[in-house]
């Protein structure tokens, strides 16, 4: 089920099951020797189990205007030497050091992309300009901003030092020289690279498919009119973005019945993807179905709940070389889930840096912790106006646990360790920023 108006305020809560459902109750409550136990496993601990399961994956070629982003699969190596030739690195003339202080003849001039039609003698010299070949004889490039300059003739400057805005033949790298590494994500500037070597393809770990499954019937799309009993699908639309916002490609968006034979199609016809998201029918209802229909899939259940808030019924599998993420019904705690747990793997798989990198901030309201769980509260993040280089956090409010209204404003969401009691003005918490937001306007 997804994000259901009577589970958006507790996560699980049961409802009744008709008669025509009570096989799927059933098998739906045995468990498999597959399945964990239901103890409950720390936040710390279940990012380790997301990022012990490694995926393996097959490269492959695409053009070089698709592949910012994604990790290269191969050494980029240098078919030249560049420059490939001495390279004028201003708008100036080509001279010999030893006219220094004198006025000599211009005798020529060379443009980027062309070459000189001789050589630089003494006494002589060619105006050229940025990111043309140096002349045979050039010895010293001098800007146009220190000469005098009538008709053919120039005057230099007393002092020219040999090889002054000179970008010498190799200077960057040489002919055969590995210039890009495999492993590395390849950047706009690594774009670049590749292209000066003359590719037009490069062999590459793609970007992973996501694929996501709402589940629950009470869900209608959004442009649809709900009715008393249904709500609209938030958390499809949500997600979806999420992996954009990550440079994904769109994922497929199905929805499946509170029926195993709906769960277990949709499954089926997203299994090309490299990490499946459902969301809702996770918890322990009598339609929270996701366990089962992940079992007779035939994924392997890594773990089962983490002892967190909000996300507490999240569920990971694993079937060959694919990842499934069971993510509770409840909007904020799909956000939270795909914001700490599937970002980390899509991370990973790209081959990126898989810790949020957490900041720590001073509270400027306080916070009550929860007894026995991990809370991890939405909160806006700003500059600290009084000390330069710190951060200070303040909790979004909201009426529940599910009031996206409320938690949309967020940018980031801050670590509550369980505990009893409140937490004041002025202590410090981590916190982690939401998406591509390092900053609030």
């Amino acid at each position: 089920m997804a994000q259901v108006s009577d589970r958006n305020t507790k996560e699980g809560r049961t409802r009744k099951t008709p008669a025509s459902s009570r096989n799927d109750k059933r098998r739906s409550t045995n468990g498999s020797a597959s399945r964990p136990s239901n103890k409950l496993i720390c936040p710390d601990e279940a990012i380790h189990l997301v990022l012990g399961e490694k995926l393996v994956r097959q490269t492959r070629a695409v053009p070089l205007t698709e592949a910012c982003g994604m990790q290269l699969a191969e050494p980029i190596t240098a078919d030249r030497d560049f420059p490939a030739f001495p390279r004028a690195m201003m708008d100036g003339y080509a001279v010999r050091v030893s006219d220094a202080g004198r006025t000599i003849n211009v005798i020529g001039e060379v443009a980027a992309g062309s070459e000189a039609p001789g050589s630089v003698e003494t006494e002589s010299c060619y105006e050229i300009m940025t990111g043309a070949p140096c002349p045979p004889g050039t010895e010293a490039v001098v800007q146009n901003e220190h000469v005098r300059r009538d008709g053919k003739r120039v005057t230099l400057p007393g002092r020219i030092d040999a090889g002054q805005h000179i970008a010498p033949q190799g200077s960057e790298c040489r002919r055969g020289e590995v210039v890009l590494q495999p492993g590395r994500t390849i950047s706009p500037l690594g774009v670049a690279v590749i292209a000066s070597c003359g590719r037009e393809s490069v062999r590459v770990i793609p970007r992973p498919r996501l694929a996501v499954i709402t589940t629950g019937t009470e869900l209608v799309s959004t442009g649809e009119s709900p009715g008393l009993a249904q709500i609209r699908d938030s958390n499809g639309p949500m997600l979806v973005a999420m992996a954009r916002d990550m440079g994904l490609q769109t994922p497929s968006h199905r929805h499946a019945d509170d029926r195993i034979d709906s769960l277990l199609d949709a499954l089926r016809q997203n299994a090309e993807a490299d990490i499946v998201l459902l969301t809702g029918g996770v918890s322990a209802g009598n339609y929270d179905l996701v366990p089962k229909a992940i079992e007779d899939y035939g994924a392997t259940t890594i773990f089962h709940k983490v002892n967190q808030k909000p996300g507490k019924p999240l569920l990971m599998a694993r079937k060959d070389e694919q990842l499934i993420f069971g993510l509770p019904g409840n909007p904020l705690a799909s956000h939270f889930c795909f914001h700490r747990y599937v970002a980390a793997a899509v991370r990973q798989i790209e081959g990126k840096a898989t810790d949020q990198q957490p900041l720590r901030g001073a509270l400027i309201e306080s916070v009550r912790r929860k007894p026995t769980r991990t809370h991890f509260v939405p909160a806006r993040a700003a500059r600290d106006n009084k000390e330069v280089g710190r951060w200070t956090v303040r909790p979004v409010p909201g009426v529940s646990s599910a009031d996206i209204f409320a938690s949309c404003h967020a940018n980031c969401y801050v670590e509550v360790p369980s505990g009893g009691g409140l937490i004041d003005i002025g202590e410090v918490l981590s916190f982690t920023w939401i998406g591509n937001a390092p900053w609030p306007n």
